[in-house]
């Protein structure tokens, strides 16, 4: 190791043994926090233990910007126990200028009492100052997107809710909109109770998402947020082994983000489908649909089958 560069002890993660037995609670409440503040409310982050490290005096760290530890890592945590030293602050950057500097609690005071946290994105430049004074030791963690979730990992330069509106600024504001389906299985109970209050795991996150970056919209090219319950019935018939569509019925049934019914209808709209998981047309439905089967009877000489297709989503749409 190059001390000009990086001056510290280090363990890996299998040499590192933690006993306290409040410890994952701990870090479980954590990984929640960092999640909702990073732009990932309600997605079950993993956050992975990379290594200890222990600065003496003049241990420090250049700036420099983090490889990917991990599959799907967007984060590094840095925990800072119970550590009385000076000097040793962490120092982010931002577009090249210095962002953040972290302390870990020798301003008040309570570094050597406490425990402190800092996350920064995966790939922001960051350093650590010269220890001048004492012992500084840091669990460095990665926070990483579950496997299935890996598309939504995005240059963090910007803030999520700065790309999502400049994106949505560029729609036509009097006939463009979009749809979201969701992945999670909702019932019309749920919706009007609770209406987006009742969205779960991923489409809670993006859902708040676009929320979000609707609210940094000037007024023109703000949308409208509604909830709906996408409906296709399909019938088939049997050909004498193959099964062709015979008809297709598509209806919306409206509600507001808040559950209140508002009828259904699709006069004059064309939906654009936001596909950020980049999912096929099979993958979209698999789950959410329902098969019956009628088979040959006297008279009839087709059997024939119906396959409904019921799955919800947020409609945008121009204020008007």
């Amino acid at each position: 190791m190059d001390e000009k560069v990086r001056k510290s002890w280090e363990l890996a993660p299998d040499q590192v043994q933690i006993k306290n037995p409040l410890w994952k609670a701990g870090m479980d409440t954590l990984s929640e926090i960092i999640a909702g503040r990073l732009g990932y409310k309600g997605v079950s982050m993993q956050c992975k233990l990379y290594k200890l490290l222990l600065y003496g005096e003049g241990g420090h760290f250049v700036k420099h910007q983090d490889t990917e530890k991990e599959d799907g890592m967007v984060a590094t945590l840095v925990v800072q126990p119970p550590s009385e030293h000076k000097g040793g602050n962490l120092v982010v950057y931002r577009g090249g200028k210095a962002a953040q500097r972290h302390d870990f609690g020798k301003k008040d005071g309570t570094a050597a009492y406490l425990s402190h946290y800092a996350v920064h994105y995966a790939d922001a430049e960051h350093a650590l100052e010269k220890v001048t004074k004492g012992y500084r030791l840091a669990l460095v963690f990665s926070i990483c997107l579950p496997p299935n979730m890996h598309h939504l990992i995005r240059n963090h330069d910007i803030p999520l809710s700065e790309e999502l509106a400049a994106a949505m600024g560029r729609l036509n504001s009097d006939t463009d909109s979009f749809a979201l389906m969701f992945s999670h299985e909702y019932t019309e109970q749920s919706i009007t109770d609770l209406g987006t209050r009742a969205l779960k795991g991923i489409d809670r996150a993006r859902v708040e998402a676009l929320e979000e970056a609707n609210a940094i919209l000037p007024d023109e090219k703000k949308l409208y947020f509604y909830l709906a319950e996408l409906t296709l019935d399909a019938n088939f018939y049997d050909t004498g082994g193959d099964w062709e569509e015979s008809e297709r019925d598509e209806s919306i049934n409206w509600y507001s983000t808040s559950g209140e019914s508002l009828g259904s209808g699709m006069d004059e709209i064309e939906l654009n489908f936001l596909n950020p998981g980049r999912e096929s047309l099979a993958e979209w439905w698999e789950g959410h649909k329902n098969s019956s089967f009628e088979g040959y009877t006297i008279g009839n000489e087709e059997a024939t089958g119906l396959t409904k297709y019921v799955d919800y989503a947020t409609i945008a749409c121009p204020v008007v």
